[in-house]
């Protein structure tokens, strides 16, 4: 019994295969004699391409491989006759270029199992004029190069490697017409003052290009020229809480450091004072200092903390009413029919309410060393903030059921059961509410790392080129 059970099993399986084996079947000779009735129009390359389909769908087909067999041979030798024609009219590229439709052709039709015979004459005609139209390409896109006419030569030389690969010194000349634009727009970019689009510049060529001329030195030249290196100065601190600005400084240094802009370096400022004390003297002396003879500081980066306050909320407790859902079942003593009653318990829970509170501001300014001219300047203000709203119950939550009574021990007219999905649903959610506030610690460590990252960005966001 359990062996006709299971022969049962593989039936639906069995069933769907002969169906979609039929149906291929069908598809294929529904094909075939569409191609047929191609063919005996002479309409040869629809039929093969529709023999093609019907081989295809079933490869076990005959009258398709047959049929794909003899009109995909004459498509091939009416596409060799127009390399032939070519030849005879002196285009060479005519003949390279129809000969490689018709090697495709014979390719994709072998795809399948099914060779066709290319004609020699054809062969023959495409190993002739080949050399001379690759001679004759070569030679332009050469000329095309001398000119500067880089796009034109890239293109004229890629069309040779795709024709053949093993073509003289192709790879040479193609990176020449590609790596030659980028090279003398770079070269314009950094003699024009522009170093942080020369960098990129000769970055995308070495990158894509691999090394060209000196393009790796000037790229480092115009890394150098446009990096803006920048010490910071001791931060000031009108506020009442001690050692915030330095939290803020080292933090700024850091984000500063891990933002990986090639054009900014933090300067070590243990020498700062020195640096300064020689600035205030060479002003007041009317002469001018050059720039970064001591460190090579070209920008200072001030800042003030005016503000910086945390304030810690209490928490609030309120007891609320509800109701305990409890469901008896009961059995009739004559009858036996059992039956379900509901009663609500009237009890108590507690709701919290808590928040935590922070905020700061603080100005900041990015200023030229040599000509003391304001780079970049804001004003950073920040007010993170924690709440927690939860309720805690002494007992099992899931059978709560929200309400209003006035008297434990009585009912009241205004007693109210709100026995509802949705109030029900907003009731047991502050029972999964989160209960942990984030501490005053916390908040001032969102302070002082968000005003850290907001002057961070703004100085890895400024570009003397825009």
């Amino acid at each position: 019994m359990q062996k006709s059970v299971r022969n049962i099993s593989y039936v639906p399986v069995l069933l769907l295969l002969v169906i979609v084996i039929g149906g291929q079947a069908c598809t294929s000779k529904r094909m075939a004699r569409q191609a047929q009735k191609m063919e005996e129009e002479g309409l040869y390359e629809i039929a093969a391409e529709n023999y093609l389909r019907s081989f295809r769908a079933n490869p076990n087909n005959i009258e398709a491989a047959t049929g794909l067999r003899r009109t995909g041979q004459r498509t091939l030798d009416s596409k060799a006759e127009l390399v032939s024609q070519a030849w005879f009219s002196g285009n060479d590229r005519e003949t390279v270029y129809k000969y490689l439709d018709a090697l495709e052709y014979r390719q994709r039709i072998g795809a399948t199992g099914i060779e066709l015979t290319m004609p020699p004459q054809a062969t023959s005609h495409f190993k002739e004029a080949r050399p001379r139209f690759l001679d004759s390409l070569y030679e332009e896109a050469r000329l095309l190069l001398d000119e500067e006419n880089f796009s034109l030569a890239e293109s004229m030389f890629s069309e040779i490697l795709r024709i053949d690969p093993s073509f003289h010194d192709l790879s040479h000349y193609i990176r020449i017409s590609r790596s030659e634009p980028l090279y003398r727009v770079g070269v314009d970019q950094l003699n024009n003052g522009f170093y942080r689009r020369a960098y990129h510049t000769f970055s995308n060529l070495l990158e894509n290009h691999g090394s060209y001329k000196d393009a790796r030195e000037l790229r480092d030249d115009a890394l150098s020229k446009g990096m803006l290196t920048i010490a910071l100065t001791e931060f000031e601190n009108t506020t009442r809480v001690r050692n915030a600005h330095n939290i803020i400084k080292s933090h700024i240094a850091a984000e500063l450091s891990n933002m990986n802009n090639p054009f900014i370096q933090i300067v070590d400022d243990r020498n700062l004072d020195a640096f300064l004390r020689e600035q205030e003297v060479a002003a007041r002396l009317g002469s001018e200092m050059k720039i970064g003879r001591l460190m090579a500081v070209k920008a200072l980066l001030t800042g003030k903390l005016t503000s910086f306050e945390v304030r810690e909320g209490r928490l609030q407790q309120t007891e609320r009413k509800a109701y305990l859902k409890e469901v008896i079942e009961t059995v009739d003593n004559v009858t036996r029919e059992k039956s379900s009653k509901t009663i609500y318990n009237k009890v108590t829970f507690y709701e919290y309410r808590r928040e935590n509170k922070a905020s700061a501001t603080f100005h900041y300014q990015l200023s030229s060393t040599e000509t003391g001219a304001v780079l970049v300047s804001g004003v950073v203000e920040l007010g993170p903030a924690d709440q927690v709203h939860y309720a805690v119950f002494d007992g099992e939550t899931e059978n709560l059921v929200p309400g209003h009574w006035e008297y434990i021990d009585k009912d009241s007219p205004k007693d109210n059961i709100r026995d509802e999905p949705r109030q029900i649903r907003e009731m047991q959610n502050l029972f999964r509410a989160r209960q942990e506030i984030k501490t005053a610690d916390m908040l001032r460590s969102e302070l002082t790392a968000g005003i850290a990252l907001a002057v961070s960005e703004a100085v890895n966001a400024y570009n003397p080129e825009q």
